[in-house]
């Protein structure tokens, strides 16, 4: 079992067939994410999004208002960041990110930089993601994707915490143009959290309404 966990550790593809067999390091949970956004231009090669998010979820429920502005640089990069701050229960986390991207025809690599805010803690946290995502029309109005991404905690935010795998996000979903302006998202995401006390994983169906400006 400890040579199983460690191949989890190292590679999403470790996990997948893991987390297909039953397992005592393994524990589950269930999520569900329910996402409001507002996105669209505001200038030539500058997006805008807002979000307002619920994930709900044995105990208190966590609560999330974001923003992010990206810039198209050119060749299929762009540059940007945002703020959210996060609520649960009344612990309150504040995160600010900086990102970079790239795209080329149906991928499309994100690598962000969390500084987090939290109660009571000791400093600033800092994590980094890195994600590797598929999307294409598989019909008229009709949207794919899919994706992979690597949560890395570079700092904790308690004084001599581990620098770690903080998770592996597995995630497929369909966006649906329904409107002009509206678009509608379903999807799941497995998360897998590495731990040396016993992995855990999240299954998370999602669902989101996004409106164009």
């Amino acid at each position: 079992m400890r040579s199983v966990s460690r191949l989890a550790r190292l590679s999403p593809l470790a996990a997948v067939p893991l987390l297909l067999q039953p397992s005592a390091a393994l524990a589950d949970e269930t999520e569900f994410w329910v996402e409001l956004a507002a996105k669209g231009e505001i200038a030539p090669g500058t997006s805008f999004k807002f979000e307002l998010e619920e994930r709900r979820k044995d105990g208190p429920n966590e609560y999330i208002v974001g923003a992010v502005v990206d810039r198209d640089v050119g060749d299929g990069f762009s540059i940007g960041g945002g703020m959210e701050v996060h609520d649960t229960g009344g612990f309150t986390e504040i995160r600010p990110y900086q990102q970079v991207g790239y795209k080329t025809g149906i991928l499309s690599l994100r690598t962000r930089i969390e500084e987090r805010f939290y109660d009571d803690a000791d400093r600033m946290a800092l994590r980094l993601r890195q994600r590797v995502q598929i999307s294409d029309s598989i019909a008229p109005k009709l949207k794919a994707a899919g994706s992979v991404e690597l949560l890395y905690q570079l700092r904790d935010r308690n004084d001599g915490g581990p620098q770690r795998i903080d998770q592996w996000r597995f995630n497929a979903g369909l966006t649906y143009r329904a409107a002009d302006k509206l678009e509608i998202t379903g999807g799941y995401l497995l998360q897998l959290r590495p731990r040396p006390g016993g992995d855990t994983y999240t299954h998370v169906p999602q669902a989101s309404l996004a409106y164009r400006f």
